[in-house]
């Protein structure tokens, strides 16, 4: 067994950061298959703590049967049979997902490092807004091709039935790098909700005891607009009234912190970031929710995270505040 140590970054000052269609399918479990064409090296992750705490390794012998595609990636590459590398799965809990090519890749991992291990405020703070970092660690692919991964905690980790909601947030959702051709796209993807309203649906996973598994992609959130902007909550929390209101309110509990963080928050600017919202439907019934919020919310995808130079994330914020507003509007 060959030991991977985490490659760290210097530490930045808070001041100079840097870094198919829509469709209805069967249960996932019967449909289960995996990755054919990888080989991969047992391997020990390590996870680096800050400074002030100890170093804990974590000793995992990954097999490629153990190694399998995410079932529950509804948006991002590889999750539309598009061709490219999709998030995978290691049943200790692990989600291995690809790096991308530079400089996308490079600054996500920069990211992730940066706010792991440092001790700022901001960096402290955000870091709990996301799923844990673990490192990267080299795939081997079946043609001898290494690939990097960044290696991240699964949030549906746990859950027998999860109902997954992927919302990218910003009007804008390319950097400051972008080519004009970029922004050129990127303008005319889902303009129905992505200019008026600041976000755009990725995709749904949901349960309901009426339609069983249901599962909504990019043809979904492209087909919305201020007419129909109800059918969101409406698909994601297809359940009883009665804990879809109490499912919304505990969203709307751990928007309220997102929206606190990002009011104050200026060493950063986040673009084409996504809000991971997730639930556990065979849960819903046998949970206390005065004892604790059950559901998990997350930020995830940072490959478009820039220096904020002192100043506010108008974008972040006004697509995080109207869709704070369609929870509380489906709450009333």
């Amino acid at each position: 067994m060959t030991s991977h140590v985490i490659k760290e970054t210097p530490l930045k000052t808070e001041q100079s950061p840097e870094f198919p269609s829509a469709q209805e399918i069967g249960n996932p479990k019967d449909e289960k298959k995996k990755e054919k064409n990888l080989t991969v090296k047992p391997f020990r992750l390590q996870l680096e703590e800050p400074k002030h705490t100890l170093k804990q390794t974590l000793n995992i012998v990954i097999k490629a049967s153990d190694v399998c595609p995410l079932e529950t990636q509804i948006a991002g590459h590889g999750s539309c049979n598009d061709g490219q590398r999709g998030l995978l799965m290691h049943e200790s809990g692990f989600v291995l997902k690809p790096v991308q090519a530079p400089p996308k890749g490079a600054r996500e991992v920069s990211f992730y490092q940066t706010i792991s291990t440092s001790s700022v405020e901001t960096d402290v703070m955000f870091k709990d807004l996301t799923a844990k970092f673990f490192g990267t660690e080299s795939v081997k692919m079946s043609n001898g091709e290494h690939c990097e991964y960044l290696v991240l905690e699964n949030l549906t980790q746990g859950f027998a039935k999860p109902c997954v909601m992927d919302v990218k947030i910003g009007s804008v959702t390319y950097g400051p790098d972008a080519s004009d051709a970029k922004k050129g796209k990127e303008a005319q993807s889902y303009a129905g909700t992505k200019i008026p309203y600041g976000f755009s649906v990725l995709g749904i996973i949901s349960h309901s005891r009426k339609k069983g598994f249901k599962r909504l992609t990019k043809a979904f959130g492209r087909s919305l607009d201020e007419n129909n902007l109800d059918d969101v909550l409406n698909h994601f929390l297809s359940v009883d009234i009665e804990f879809a209101k109490i499912i919304a309110r505990c969203f709307l509990e751990k928007l309220d912190e997102f929206l606190d963080f990002f009011s104050k928050q200026t060493s950063y600017h986040v673009y084409a970031s996504s809000l991971l919202f997730v639930y556990d439907y065979d849960a819903l019934e046998a949970e206390n929710y005065n004892l604790r919020n059950p559901v998990r919310l997350k930020l995830i995808d940072f490959a478009h995270v820039f220096p904020g130079n002192g100043e506010l994330d108008q974008n972040f914020l006004y697509g995080l505040k109207n869709l704070s507003d369609l929870f509380r509007k489906f709450l009333n």
